[in-house]
C-alpha cells in the first residue's frame, strides 16, 4: 500500500476534497483496464524515483511531491511499470486537468518530458501559465503496463510558472507516471504558494480568458507584421475589421478596441518583437500600450472608441468582450508572461498596467447587476460614471448578457480573490447554473430558421435577459422587446447572435477550482 502522507487538494468530480493520505483517496472510474499486480511486482513499481530532485538541468516530479498541484482524479497504483509511488489517473473526461507549478532562474527553453501509459490514443492540450503552449498526442502504448515518454519544448518565464496537461477527447488523460522538465536549474513549487497580497490565486488552466490571449499571439502570419504597422494611428490605436492585405496610411482617425481591435494588433506585434527584435515592433507594441492606458476612464472602464464619438461607443463597454480583451492583455503585459517576456515595458509601465487593473476590477464589481439584494451578472454595455446598464444600438436593449458575462467573471478569477471579488464571482457562477436561465435540453442552431432548436443534453443560454426577471428575450430595428424569436424580422433573426452555450466553459472552469 502507499504509506506516504498525501497533503494536495485532489479535486475531484468538481469538488474540492482535502486528502490526509493516499489510502483515503477515493477511486474514480478508471481510465485503465484494472488488471491486478503481485504484491512484489507493486512493491517494485514504487520505489522512490532518485533523481525526482533533478540534477541542475533536470527536475522530475512525481505524485505527492512538491509540484504536483491539481489532479481531477485519483492516484492509482494497480498497473504494473511506473515509477514513485504511483500514476496520475484522471477522470474520464474532457478537460480533466493534471498541474504542476515549477520554478526557474531565467526565461527560456525547456523540455517537458511526460511518462505515460494507455491503451487507447487520448490527446491533451499543454498549457503553460494559463496559455495554450502545445498539444501532447499520447498515442496508445499498447497496454496499461507499457510506459513511453512524449516531450514537448516550451518557453517559460523568470520565476514561478504552472504547467497543465488538459485532456481534449472524453476518456481524459493517459495514465501520467511522471512530468520532467529538462533546462536550467528548475525547482519544484510548494503547491500552497500560489496566492496574492490581497487573495488567493485561482489555477488558470482552463480559465477560458486566456484563449483570446493566446490566438492573437499568432493571429497573422509574419509576413503580415509591417501591413498591420502601417495602420496604427498617430495616438497608438487601430481601426477595426481590417483584411491587412495592402498598406495602410496610419493617420490619426478614431481608434477602438471593438471586435478585438488594437488589443489584438498589440499582441501579435509584441511576438513579432519577441521573433524577430525589430525595434519597429517593440515602439508599436509600447505606443499601443500607452494608448490604451490613456483611454481608460478615471471610474475604471474602457469606451468602445477613442478618442470618444459620442453616442453608446462612449459607454463603458463588455460588448464582444472589449473591455476583457483590455484587461487581459494588461494582466498578461505587467506579469511579463509571453510574448512580453522581453524589453519592452519596465517596472513601471508595469506598475501602470497594475493600477489600470485594479482600477477595471473596481468598476465591474461596482457594475455588477443586483436584483433584490443579491449580485447577478452585467450587461453589455454600462453607464461610466453611474455603472447602469445602458442601451446601444436599437436591438441592444438595457439587460442582462448571458454572452459577455462569461468573460467578465473568467477576468476576475485571474485576480487575486479578495472577498469582493470572491464574491462577486460566485454570485456570477450561481446565476449561469440557475435553472431559471438556461434552456434545458435545448441549442442555438444558426443554420436554421428558427434558431433555438431541440437538443437532449444540451443546454442555451439566452444573449439578453430582462434585468428584473431573468427572462431571455430578443429585439429588433424597432427597439421593441419580444419573447418569441420568430416574431422578430428575419434580417435580426439571421444577422446577430441571439443565443449559444455561452455558460459551459466558466462552469467547468468553476467546477475545476471549486467555485
Amino acid at each position: 500500500m502507499i504509506t506516504k502522507p498525501f497533503t494536495l487538494a485532489v479535486i475531484m468530480s468538481g469538488l474540492l476534497v482535502a486528502c490526509g493520505s493516499s489510502d483515503s483517496v477515493p477511486n474514480n472510474t478508471p481510465s485503465s483496464s484494472s488488471s491486478s499486480v503481485s504484491s512484489s511486482a507493486s512493491d517494485s513499481s514504487q520505489s522512490s524515483s532518485e533523481d525526482s530532485g533533478g540534477d541542475g538541468n533536470s527536475l522530475t516530479i512525481q505524485e505527492y511531491d512538491p509540484g504536483f498541484c491539481q489532479l481531477d482524479g485519483t492516484v492509482d497504483s494497480d498497473n504494473e511499470g511506473f515509477t514513485g509511488p504511483g500514476f496520475a489517473n484522471t477522470d474520464n473526461a474532457p478537460d480533466s486537468a493534471i498541474t504542476y507549478r515549477i520554478t526557474v532562474p531565467d526565461a527560456g527553453h525547456f523540455a517537458l518530458e511526460v511518462r505515460y501509459a494507455s491503451l487507447n490514443t487520448r490527446p491533451g492540450d499543454l498549457h503553460v501559465n494559463g496559455a495554450v503552449a502545445g498539444t501532447f498526442g499520447f498515442a496508445t502504448t499498447g497496454a496499461w503496463t507499457s510506459w513511453t515518454t512524449e516531450s514537448q519544448t516550451v518557453e517559460l518565464n523568470a520565476g514561478e510558472n504552472s504547467i497543465a496537461l488538459i485532456a481534449t477527447s472524453m476518456d481524459g488523460l493517459p495514465n501520467v507516471d511522471s512530468l520532467t522538465v529538462v533546462g536550467t536549474s528548475p525547482s519544484a513549487v510548494e503547491c500552497d504558494s500560489n496566492s496574492g497580497a490581497d487573495g488567493n490565486l485561482l489555477p488558470q488552466d482552463g480559465n477560458p480568458v486566456h484563449s483570446r490571449f493566446n490566438n492573437a499571439r499568432f493571429a497573422w502570419s509574419q509576413d503580415k507584421a509591417d501591413i498591420i504597422l502601417s495602420y496604427q494611428y498617430d495616438h497608438g490605436g487601430w481601426p477595426k475589421n481590417q483584411p491587412y492585405e495592402t498598406e495602410g496610411s496610419g493617420g490619426n482617425d478614431l481608434g477602438t478596441i471593438d471586435n478585438g481591435a488594437t488589443v489584438t494588433e498589440m499582441i501579435y506585434l509584441a511576438q513579432m518583437y519577441k521573433d524577430t527584435g525589430e525595434t519597429r515592433y517593440r515602439d508599436a507594441v509600447r505606443k499601443a500600450m500607452d494608448y490604451l492606458l490613456e483611454a481608460q476612464y478615471s471610474s475604471g472602464g474602457w469606451p468602445q472608441y477613442y478618442p470618444l464619438r459620442g453616442g453608446y461607443s462612449d459607454h463603458v463597454t463588455f460588448n464582444d468582450n472589449a473591455m476583457t480583451r483590455v484587461l487581459t492583455a494588461l494582466h498578461h503585459a505587467s506579469l511579463g508572461n509571453a510574448p512580453f517576456d522581453t524589453d519592452l515595458f519596465t517596472d513601471s509601465d508595469r506598475a501602470a498596467m497594475q493600477f489600470a487593473i485594479g482600477r477595471g476590477v473596481d468598476y465591474i464589481l461596482q457594475a455588477q447587476w443586483e436584483q433584490d439584494g443579491e449580485l447577478t451578472v452585467w450587461c453589455a454595455q454600462h453607464g461610466k460614471d453611474d455603472y447602469l446598464p445602458k442601451p446601444a444600438r436599437a436591438y441592444e436593449l438595457e439587460s442582462l448578457s448571458g454572452s459577455e458575462s462569461v468573460e467578465v467573471i473568467a477576468f476576475l478569477m485571474t485576480q487575486p480573490q479578495t472577498p469582493a471579488v470572491e464574491s462577486a464571482v460566485k454570485a456570477a457562477i450561481a446565476w449561469f447554473r440557475s435553472p431559471d436561465t438556461y434552456l434545458a435540453d435545448h441549442r442555438y442552431n444558426s443554420s436554421v430558421e428558427e434558431k433555438i432548436v431541440y437538443s437532449e443534453g444540451d443546454r442555451m443560454w439566452y444573449r439578453f435577459y430582462d434585468l428584473d426577471t431573468n427572462e431571455g428575450f430578443f429585439s429588433d430595428r424597432d427597439g421593441g422587446k419580444y419573447y418569441d424569436i420568430m416574431e422578430i424580422s428575419a434580417e435580426r433573426r439571421n444577422g446577430y447572435s441571439w443565443g449559444g452555450n455561452y455558460g459551459e466553459k466558466i462552469i467547468a472552469y468553476a467546477d475545476r477550482v471549486g467555485y
